[in-house]
C-alpha cells in the first residue's frame, strides 16, 4: 500500500522547500504541476527531485488553476504508477498534514471506508503581527523559520472537501468533476490539516496581485471561478484579521489541536446506508456507466499578455 500526493503550485518560492519535506515524511511519491511559477518555485522543486526520487516534476505550464482539469490530469499521470489498494491525495503547498496521513489510514478508519475529507485548521496573520513586520521585527529572512513557529493564530469551521481516496483502477475522473466520481465510501473522520494561505505581507500581496490579474482576463473569470471565490479579495490587507476575533485560537507547535467532529460532510439516513451497499457490492458495475477522462483534456492557457502583465506588477511591487 502506497500513498500518492498531487500537488499543483504556482510562486510558493516562500513555503515549497518546507512542504516538499513535510510531504516526503510520509509519501511515496509525490507528482507536481508547476502551473506557470515566476519565483524559484519550479527550481527548488527540481532540486528536490534531483536527490529523491519520490519527487515527480510531471511539467511547468502556464495554465489557469482548475479544481477539474488540472487536478485530473495530474491524476491521470500519477495513476499509471497507482495500484489497486494505494491511497492518493489531493494537496496543496500551503498544507501540512497534523496527522500523517498513513497513521490516519491505520488509526481512525474502519475497513469500509474508503473516502476522507478534511477538517481544515486555518492559519491567519493577524494585525499585530502585520505591524511586526511593518515595524521591521518580522522580515522575509524569517521565512527560513518553520511557517507553524511564525503563524500560531487559527480558526476552524464545517467546511470541508475530499481529500484522501483508496484507489481502484475502475475508477473515472472526467474533465468535468473536481474528483473521481464514487469515490469511496466517506469516513467519519475527518483528515485534519493546518493551512496557511497567509504567511506573511509580501507573500500576501503577490497572492492577491497574481489572481487580480489573472482574473482581470474575462474569459478566465467567466469560465473559472464561482460567484463567492476567494480568489476576487484584490487588498491583501482585508485578508488580515484583527487580534480579537471571535474564534481565533493559539496553537502551541507540539500540542494537539482541538478536535471539532464535524458531520456536515456525511449524506443523511438511509442514504447512507445505500451508499455503504453500493459501495461494497456494485462499483465495479458502477464505474463503467460513468464518463471517463479525455486524452485532449488539458487546463486553459494563460495568455501572454496575462503573463507579461504580471511580470510587470510584481517587478513593480518588489
Amino acid at each position: 500500500m502506497k500513498f500518492h500526493a498531487l500537488l499543483p503550485v504556482r510562486d510558493e518560492a516562500d513555503i515549497i522547500d518546507q512542504s516538499l519535506r513535510h510531504l516526503l515524511g510520509w509519501a511515496d511519491a509525490i507528482y507536481v504541476f508547476d502551473t506557470g511559477s515566476v519565483d524559484e518555485t519550479w527550481e527548488i522543486v527540481q532540486e528536490h527531485a534531483s536527490r529523491d526520487a519520490r519527487v515527480i516534476p510531471l511539467r511547468k505550464d502556464s495554465i489557469y488553476f482548475s479544481d477539474t482539469l488540472l487536478r485530473g490530469w495530474i491524476f491521470h499521470q500519477a495513476r499509471q504508477k497507482m495500484r489497486n489498494g494505494d491511497w492518493f491525495l489531493r494537496v496543496d503547498a500551503d498544507e501540512f498534514h497534523h496527522i500523517p496521513p498513513p497513521e490516519f489510514v491505520r488509526t481512525y478508519l474502519r475497513p469500509h471506508e474508503t473516502i476522507a475529507w478534511h477538517q481544515y485548521y486555518n492559519f491567519h496573520l493577524t494585525e499585530s503581527e502585520r505591524i511586526a513586520w511593518e515595524s521591521g521585527a518580522e522580515s522575509r529572512s524569517d521565512r527560513s523559520r518553520p511557517i507553524e513557529e511564525r503563524r500560531r493564530w487559527f480558526t476552524c469551521g464545517p467546511y470541508s472537501e475530499p481529500r484522501l481516496c483508496r484507489y481502484r483502477d475502475t475508477m473515472r475522473w472526467p474533465a468535468t468533476a473536481s474528483f473521481p466520481y464514487n469515490a469511496g465510501y466517506v469516513a467519519r473522520e475527518r483528515l485534519p490539516i493546518r493551512h496557511y494561505p497567509h504567511r506573511d505581507p509580501d507573500q500576501m500581496n503577490r497572492r492577491c496581485l497574481l489572481r487580480a490579474i489573472m482574473t482581470a482576463d474575462h474569459d478566465f473569470k467567466l469560465k473559472m471561478l464561482p460567484e463567492d471565490s476567494h480568489w476576487k479579495e484584490q487588498e491583501w490587507r482585508k485578508l488580515v484579521v484583527p487580534d480579537g476575533l471571535t474564534g481565533l485560537q493559539k496553537w502551541e507547535v507540539g500540542t494537539n489541536l482541538p478536535e471539532f467532529h464535524y458531520t456536515t460532510h456525511l449524506a443523511p439516513w438511509p442514504k447512507r446506508g445505500v451508499q455503504r451497499l453500493t459501495h461494497a457490492f456494485g462499483l465495479p458495475l458502477l464505474d463503467r456507466s460513468r464518463p471517463d477522462w479525455s486524452e485532449k483534456s488539458y487546463p486553459q492557457r494563460i495568455p501572454e499578455w496575462v503573463q507579461q502583465e504580471l511580470l510587470e506588477k510584481l517587478s513593480e511591487s518588489a
